[in-house]
């Protein structure tokens, strides 16, 4: 999907502004660093958790224990929300690209080194 599309999925949710963040590739994509992505993935509140966990009894991904699937294309993060870590890109909440990057590197895993290397070109940490 492109940032149009993405961004649809996210108004639709009509959350808070306050209680989440466009994570993972939509960071890629708000940045202009990606075209198109297959899902969407935000980081939440424990509030906001709460709420989406009552309410539509998410389950966990499989993927990470603190991941669960809102719906077939969105994923929400429930670990280490900190309004530090965003920054307001086109009225969006967005994880900051250094938060981006620097899970991207701990994690090493092979299908992110196209964008290790986007991102620190963009930051200029090349």
């Amino acid at each position: 999907m492109n940032k149009e599309q993405y961004l649809g999925i996210v108004d639709k949710l009509n959350w808070d502004k306050s209680q989440y963040c466009i994570i993972a590739s939509g960071v890629m994509l708000m940045h202009g660093l990606r075209e198109e992505v297959d899902d969407v993935d935000l980081k939440v509140s424990p509030a906001l958790f709460q709420k989406l966990f009552y309410q539509y009894h998410m389950p966990q991904s499989g993927r990470y224990d603190y991941v669960y699937e809102l719906a077939d294309n969105i994923d929400v993060n429930c670990r280490d929300f900190n309004s530090d870590d965003i920054e307001w890109v086109d009225g969006y909440p967005v994880e900051k690209l250094e938060k981006q990057l620097a899970w991207k590197l701990a994690n090493n895993r092979s299908k992110d080194a196209e964008d290790i290397r986007k991102i620190q070109e963009y930051l200029h940490l090349n």
